[in-house]
Order: structure tokens, then sequence, then C-alpha cells
């Protein structure tokens, strides 16, 4: 039972929470610099997040050159998948402006789809 309550401790953080739910919804691998440019945190805070929802068996890493992408894996284990599942059925609303802000940054992506870290100063601006 501790188990249950510590994973639902960890995504009781609004932030872990905005997390997940992009990831859930949006469903691909991100790195930590796209997520943390979508929520609006530093990517040192978003790091931290992922890591917390990592160690809690909700996310899964995978080291690409010298980033690191975050994605939720599939499983087996009902609670989780039903968890999945009660995030993804959050509206929309909730993350809206963070998905459109996922989706243009990952959009800055090179041809070897690596992260890239220097773009315009004013690309969020475009999605508002």
């Amino acid at each position: 039972m501790r188990k249950y309550a510590d994973i639902l401790k960890v995504i009781g953080d609004l932030k872990r929470l905005k997390l997940y739910t992009l990831l859930a919804k949006c469903g691909d691998k991100y790195y930590v610099c796209e997520l943390a440019d979508a929520v609006e945190d530093t990517h040192y805070n978003t790091s931290r997040h992922l890591n917390e929802l990592r160690k809690a068996g909700l996310v899964e890493e995978q080291k690409v050159g010298r980033g690191v992408m975050y994605f939720i894996p599939q499983t087996e284990e009902p609670f989780i998948r039903i968890l999945v599942e009660l995030v993804k059925s959050i509206p929309d609303d909730f993350v809206r402006r963070e998905m459109e802000l996922l989706k243009k940054r990952v959009s800055f992506r090179g041809k070897d789809q690596r992260c890239v870290s220097k773009i315009y100063p004013n690309w969020k601006q475009e999605v508002e």
C-alpha cells in the first residue's frame, strides 16, 4: 500500500502533474530542455521533477548523446495503466498552453532529432 501512496504523493505536486500530463497526452519522448521550456521552468527544476517521477516508476529516461529524453513506458501494472488513463482524461485546457509550447519547441529539433539549445528569444510569443 505504501508504494501506491508514494506514487500518488509524487503525482500530487502540480508541476509534476503537468509534466506527467504532457507526457501522457503527447505520447512521445521529449528532452528535458523541451519539457522545461513547455512548462516555463528551469532545466534544473524540471530535471528534478522528472527524476522524482522516474524514481516512482512513472516515467523512464533514455540518454541520447549528451541529452536525456523522458517518456511514459508501456506497463502491465494495472495501477499505473489506470493512472495514465486517468491523467489523459484531464481536460486539455489544463495543459493547452504547455502542449502548444512543447509542439513548437520540438519543431526546432535538428535533422538528427537532437534538442536545440539556442533558439530565437521570442519563440514563445508565437504560441499566444
